[in-house]
């Protein structure tokens, strides 16, 4: 059994998403995905796991528990519960830059102070039984709970003053099973059930001062305009339910061959109800009605989601080569139900894929890998009601949505040198999307209107990574790039327009490898960000040079500080520049020692705040966050 808890208001994070992953041993995957993406959507505030970094002040506390028990020798037990307490201040600066100059919508600034509250609640249950070589059953259920809040104030230079809250007490329940048996050594078979229970249901409520700014989408949505100011509010309820299960058939055919033949089905149902309405000054509630879409400001709307399909999948290895062609044929029924109508789309598809493996070497390998995706939206998108999405985003979805389809193909590299210690890795990764669903965007101001529609234009991502690192005696050496390159085509005021973005990453480092004597580590990282989208272009830099220092002085003591500054500029002037500073000097007797004191200290050149640039497919913006101030802890350390 172990027990974790931490109590701190300087921002530590006692449980990262590697600790969380380490902790809880993962979730099983399915062996091998069918072909089929559905996404069920993301209803909940989203700031959980907020970082350090982006947060002006940050109180957490937080408590674990796990557990594994072998009651005999064929069955495992295991399990954990997870309790995290947080509340955030944030407060940020955003300077937004919208894509095309000439459909006249005006560039903002914004400042906000936001403060976050939640309760996050996990616990997960494992069982492994395994009576002998030829059986074995696994079983996994993992509960998540939360209770959320935000409450916003925010200054747009074009909007005004608005006050923002939001709230959300979302759950799920997760559960996974896989049972396999082996018939002999030719004939092996699985069954892999997962399911998905999943209920949310955010609210907002948007006070806006100055009404005046929103005098035609009052006109649109049908607010009362004789009250002293607009408390609108939009009141949701997503409720998923997903069963994905398969049963996979291996024959070996002989030292050199497989076949693999799969039988699976895929069903999903989502209810989306909700409604806008608008508080008026007497405390009574006015249900709006839009002079477009119908006059619906409310959403009631059942979704439906059946694919029933077949794969095979043949493996053959030919000398350096592991060659594994294969297909999967689907048959698909999807329909929504919404105010008296139904919407139905049955259609049939084969999707190919195909994996080579390539071993030059034990420790080196060429990876390619293609598959072709159907992919379908979640509920919120076919809803047809308004729905207020943000103070200054509205959205109504479109029931006649269709599926879209893409194309992903990776090429991968690896090889690893244990007599010079030469590391290499260089991944590529295309996608192309057909008939992907895009926005229509109409703005009154900087205040928009989306609609989603598919496209008729392909968009594309173009993705590259590599890292060489060496090892020369008591120095290491690496050395890494990363290039993005996504095309999508945007469509605003009923004009289409294509948005291309470029981002690229250069980092190398020089470390010392010493096990006594002082290790310095030097790395420099240099990012560009270049977005054209339309008849507007940006270019961003960051520069961002570090260097960390370790020692351990007299067997007792040991100094770690480390320095990064960064430079963010654009092509005519320098935007901001800050800097960090941490150190620490901790003091243990001897390696058996059970106490260890430390000073640490964080953020000492009290830097206040740092920028980074965002883009999307309507604008780009450049936002400072406030972070957390200088801070000198003195920390006492006992071990068991």
């Amino acid at each position: 059994m172990n027990v974790i808890g931490d109590m701190n208001n300087i921002g530590e994070s006692a449980f990262t998403r590697r600790d969380y992953f380490n902790f809880s041993g993962g979730f099983r995957m399915p062996s091998r995905k069918s072909g089929t993406s559905i996404d069920l959507g993301n209803n909940d505030l989203g700031f959980l796991m907020m970082q350090n970094n982006k947060a002006k002040s940050m109180v957490t506390n937080f408590g674990a528990a796990n557990f594994s028990y072998s009651p005999k020798s064929t069955l495992d037990i295991s399990g954990f519960a997870i309790y995290s307490n947080s509340k955030n201040e944030l407060q940020e600066n955003n300077n937004i830059v919208y894509t095309d100059s000439e459909l006249g919508i005006p560039d903002e600034t914004t400042q906000s102070q936001t403060t976050q509250r939640s309760d996050l609640g996990m616990l997960k249950l494992s069982a492994k039984y395994k009576p002998n070589g030829n059986n074995q059953l696994d079983y996994d259920v993992l509960g998540r709970f939360s209770k959320e809040t935000q409450e916003q104030n925010v200054f747009s230079s074009v909007l005004g003053n608005t006050i923002q809250d939001e709230e959300s007490s979302p759950f799920s329940v997760k559960q996974n099973l896989n049972y396999y048996y082996t018939l002999d050594e030719n004939n092996i078979f699985s069954l892999e059930v997962q399911s998905l229970i999943q209920d949310e249901d955010p609210f907002y409520n948007a006070l806006i001062e100055e009404k005046d700014s929103y005098t035609t989408v009052s006109d649109i949505i049908g607010f009362d305009s004789s009250q002293s100011n607009y408390n609108v509010a939009q009141d949701k309820r997503v409720k998923s339910n997903q069963l994905d299960g398969k049963i996979d058939y291996w024959n070996v055919l002989n030292t050199k061959s497989n076949l693999n033949v799969t039988l699976g089905t895929i069903y999903s149902n989502q209810k989306f109800t909700s409604s806008l309405f608008q508080f008026l000054d007497n405390g009574s509630v006015f249900n709006p009605t839009p002079v477009n879409n119908d006059g619906l400001a409310t959403n009631d709307i059942i979704y439906n989601f059946t694919d029933l399909y077949l794969g095979v999948h043949y493996t053959v290895k030919l000398g350096k080569f592991t060659l594994t062609p294969g297909l999967s044929a689907h048959s698909y029924n999807v329909n929504n139900t919404q105010f008296g109508e139904k919407y139905k789309d049955n259609f049939f598809r084969v999707l190919p894929d195909f994996d080579a493996r390539i071993q030059l070497k034990k420790s080196e390998q060429i990876v390619f890998n293609y598959a072709m995706q159907t992919q379908f939206t979640d509920v919120t998108n076919l809803a047809r009601g308004y729905v207020m999405s943000n103070y200054n985003s509205f959205f109504y979805g479109n029931p006649e949505l269709e599926n879209a389809t893409s194309h992903n193909l990776s090429l991968m590299y690896y090889s690893f040198n244990m007599f010079n210690y030469t590391n290499v890795f260089a991944n590529v990764n295309y996608n192309k999307r057909i008939d992907q669903i895009r926005n229509m965007t109409n703005f009154d101001s900087v205040i928009r209107s989306n609609s989603p529609f598919n496209s008729n234009y392909a968009d594309e991502t173009l993705s590259a990574n590599g890292r060489f690192q060496r090892t020369f005696g008591k120095l290491r050496a690496t050395v890494k790039g990363n290039f993005t390159y996504s095309k999508f085509n945007q469509f605003i005021q009923n004009e289409p327009s294509v948005n291309e973005n470029y981002s690229q990453t250069y980092g190398a480092e020089l470390r010392t490898n010493f096990k006594t004597a002082p290790n310095v580590e030097i790395a420099y990282n240099y990012t560009i960000q270049d977005n054209d989208q339309g008849s507007s272009r940006s270019k961003f830099f960051t520069s961002a040079p570090s260097i960390e220092f370790d020692a351990l002085i007299w067997k007792t003591l040991t100094f770690k500080t480390q320095y990064t500054y960064n430079n963010f500029s654009d092509e005519n002037r320098t935007i901001n520049t800050f800097d960090f500073w941490d150190a620490s000097l901790a003091y243990r007797k001897d390696k058996d020692a059970k106490w260890e004191f430390e000073l640490k200290a964080t953020n000492l050149l009290n830097t206040q705040s740092q920028t980074q640039s965002n883009n999307s497919n309507i604008s780009v913006s450049t936002t400072e966050y406030f972070i957390q101030p200088r801070y000198l802890t003195l920390r006492v350390i006992y071990s068991l």
